[in-house]
């Protein structure tokens, strides 16, 4: 049974397209190679991830402590500098007279106090003292979240803790929405105790101070934004509070990240903060790296994917042009063998398809001329045939004619009859020139001064003719018979019905990088609704208009066609005054018309 069906593949195998073959053999060979790299590369990009990470998380872990250390060192240099200056003294005078919170001279000095510690340092948002009997002095770097001076700090529960600690100093986390006028971002704020210097060694507690950091410093001057590195970095105090994390939903709780770390960790540094008791910690999370690992693996695979799609995608087109190819010459060697010697293969390459057909052509061609020997004579006696019914009709044939006609026509003294025909003659001879589709502006014009001195025979030398062209024009490029529709249609349209002096004026000047070219007369004119179908006739689709195929649709359908949809024609009126025709031509440096 196996081998039948072996034999089965085999067979329906042999029968396939050698190129489908080799087609199915490179996509195969491309697979299986993006994929023993993808493995590769995968792998590699895996080990310089977690090096990039812990080095970059090293770098941030470094600025934040380097930050803390700095800010720490300025509180302690606050602390040292409350009990050798005045404020210890106020204090202490408040801690024995409670009406000396309210001396002008005291309150200035706090003031002044204050100013120099928020000029120093730009990163404190607060700045509070509070005496021993609860007078609250505070300084807020924005005036609309200042301080509650109501609050009862003493009795505040934190407060009070720390009081009954043996600590002087403290750094923690902390929420001042509870003592100030408006809500508050968290801060990290420093409390310290107010002694009593000149009782040294004893320490009398005269009042406390808090200076308090916004989290958002961190930030903004530590740089350790939450956008940058997949791992996260906390600051902890003694007692393992956090006082800032990027990861903000743990700041306030205690995490006991200075012991062994749990599974699951791929990285835990520590840099400890000197005699501060602060400890700044890097952790990268195992999940966290391999998450950010499958991303990429994820937008490889779909990049791979893309890539195969479209190797398969052109390989088919590929496969598809070449048997195209190969069915139209199979297709025309049957016609070939059913008799058909016009058969023709299109050679559009120089491939080896492409020099298969040239030799198969040459091949048709050879028996065509042996086949169609035995029919030449009989199709070069209908060629005569052909040949004589154009000469018939060949215009020297008219041109002579007409020429006859003048002899006679002055051989009877009848000159007005020699100019006309002498006139049609030459408008004959000039509008069956052929291989030219733009000429000079001063032919064209000469063309339709020929034509209305062939008209002005009609109306009896009644119609005036008025053409106005500067001599920088007259070298621009027109499409050839441009102006005659236009003329023939004021003639038959707007002159006929006039029964004082015609007037056929044309007016030719450059605008910037156009020339407008303008056909007027003095004739009935167009009302207004006939002047709106007019120009709704040109903005449409279609080959003719009212004025037949040499219209006005058809000028500007050719001015459309020849130089793009920006050029045209255009069409004005008044009622028993006149109509005027502009159409435009683009100029070029050279003076001729750019035919697109």
């Amino acid at each position: 049974m196996i081998k039948k069906i072996v034999c089965s593949i085999r067979k329906e195998y042999r029968n396939v397209s050698s190129f489908l073959k080799l087609t199915l053999c490179f996509e195969a060979t491309l697979i299986l190679s993006l994929l023993l790299v993808i493995g590769f590369v995968t792998k590699r990009f895996s080990l310089i991830l977690r090096e990039k990470e812990i080095e970059l998380g090293e770098k941030r872990l470094e600025s934040l402590a380097d930050f803390a250390q700095e800010e720490y060192n300025r509180m302690y240099s606050l602390r040292n500098y409350i009990h050798n200056s005045e404020i210890f003294v106020i204090f202490s005078k408040i801690s024995r007279d409670e009406q000396s919170a309210y001396d002008y001279k005291n309150i200035q000095d706090i003031q002044v106090f204050f100013s120099g510690i928020s000029y120093a340092d730009e990163n404190i948002s607060d700045i509070i003292l509070v005496s021993s009997r609860g007078n609250v002095y505070s300084y807020t770097r924005q005036a609309s979240y200042e301080v509650n001076p109501s609050y009862a700090f003493l009795e505040d529960e934190e407060i009070t803790a720390f009081l009954a600690s043996e600590e002087d100093i403290r750094i923690g986390y902390a929420d001042p929405t509870k003592y100030c006028i408006r809500g508050r971002e968290a801060v990290v704020s420093c409390m310290g105790k107010i002694f009593d210097s000149s009782l040294f060694p004893m320490k009398k507690l005269v009042g406390i101070y808090l200076i308090n950091i916004p989290l958002s410093c961190f930030e903004q001057d530590a740089g350790v934004s939450t956008d940058a590195g997949q791992g996260d970095l906390y600051l902890l105090n003694r007692e393992d509070e956090v006082l800032y994390c990027t990861d903000t939903a743990l700041c306030g709780t205690v995490q006991r990240l200075g012991h062994e770390a749990a599974g699951g960790k791929v990285c835990q540094i520590r840099k400890n903060l000197g005699s501060s008791g602060l400890s700044a910690f890097y952790v990268l999370a195992e999940n966290v790296l391999l998450s950010r690992i499958n991303d990429v693996k994820n937008q490889v695979m779909c990049v791979v994917i893309l890539a195969i799609a479209a190797t398969m995608l052109l390989g088919y087109l590929l496969y598809h042009v070449f048997q195209k190819k190969v069915t139209i010459l199979l297709d025309s060697m049957q016609k070939l063998q059913e008799g058909n010697f016009q058969t023709r293969l299109p050679v559009d390459a120089q491939d080896e398809i492409g020099r298969i057909s040239e030799s198969f052509n040459e091949m048709c061609e050879e028996l065509n001329a042996y086949v169609g020997r035995v029919y030449r004579a009989e199709i070069q006696r209908k060629n005569a045939q052909i040949n004589a019914l154009q000469t018939q009709i060949n215009p020297h044939f008219l041109y002579n004619t007409l020429e006859s006609i003048k002899s006679s026509a002055i051989t009877h003294q009848d000159e007005d009859t020699a100019a006309m025909i002498a006139i049609l003659g030459n408008l004959f001879r000039w509008s069956s020139r052929t291989g030219e589709k733009t000429i000079a502006l001063e032919k064209e014009l000469e063309y339709i001064q020929n034509y209305l001195r062939l008209q002005s025979y009609r109306y009896n030398e009644k119609l005036e003719v008025n053409i106005e062209a500067a001599e920088d024009v007259l070298d621009e490029q027109v499409p050839k018979l441009i102006l005659q529709p236009l003329v023939e249609n004021a003639i038959k349209h707007a002159l006929d019905a006039v029964c004082r002096d015609k007037l056929i004026g044309i007016q030719a000047k450059k605008r910037e990088d156009v020339l407008e070219i303008t056909v007027y007369d003095n004739g009935v004119g167009i009302p207004p609704e006939r002047l709106a179908e007019i120009r709704e006739a040109l903005s449409a689709s279609g080959d003719q208009d009212e004025f037949g195929s040499i219209g006005l649709k058809n000028v500007d359908m050719r001015l459309k066609l020849m130089y793009g949809a920006q050029y045209g024609l255009s069409i004005n009126s008044i009622e028993a005054c006149g109509t005027a025709v502009k159409l435009k031509v683009p100029i070029t440096e050279t003076g001729e018309g750019q035919v697109v």
